[in-house]
């Protein structure tokens, strides 16, 4: 199952540069491990803001929330999802 992800992040002002540059280095390792291994397909940057777009390729809604949730930036994020299916018009 394809899933589209708007992910966008706001720490909180009270955070410290040190917190968020750990939170970002774990963040960083979490992806990586995801996209080796086949289910975080592609990352996009939003431009001009703190704020991605995903292409998650997982066998269910239970698994897509596990992995959302697991992000070490969870807490600060605002996450929009949509579910995906074949356009007929696709040559891939």
């Amino acid at each position: 199952m394809k899933f589209l992800c708007r992910m966008q992040v706001q720490f909180p002002e009270s955070m410290s540069a040190e917190e968020v540059a750990q939170k970002q280095a774990q963040e960083k390792e979490y992806s990586q491990a995801l996209q080796r291994s086949g289910e975080f397909e592609a990352i996009y940057r939003v431009v001009g803001k703190y704020a991605n777009v995903s292409i998650f390729d997982v066998e269910s809604n239970d698994r897509l929330h596990e992995i959302l949730s697991g992000f070490p930036m969870f807490p600060y994020m605002s996450i929009e999802t949509t579910p995906l299916s074949k356009h007929p018009n696709s040559i891939r």
